[in-house]
């Protein structure tokens, strides 16, 4: 997963100065901003599986126990 975050920062930070070479460097900031905000989202999702490996039996249970407590199951009555 390293090196696919990796790689794609290498390929994303060194085509900038392609764009810049063949002179179609009008949307310089908004390609920026392009790289930055997929980074973000790569980075958030990075941390949201670390997260739910380290703490996702617990969100499990507390999850089922909460529907357990509020949901209620018809059951016919004889």
């Amino acid at each position: 997963m390293k090196k696919i975050i990796i790689g794609s920062i290498l390929f994303l930070g060194l085509s900038c100065p392609a764009f810049a070479k063949s002179g179609v460097a009008v949307g310089g900031f908004e390609f920026v901003l392009v790289i930055v905000g997929f980074l973000l989202l790569m980075a958030g999702l990075v941390a949201g599986i670390e997260y739910l490996l380290k703490n996702g039996r617990n969100l499990f249970n507390r999850l089922k126990a909460f529907l357990k407590k509020n949901i209620i199951i018809p059951r016919d009555s004889v």
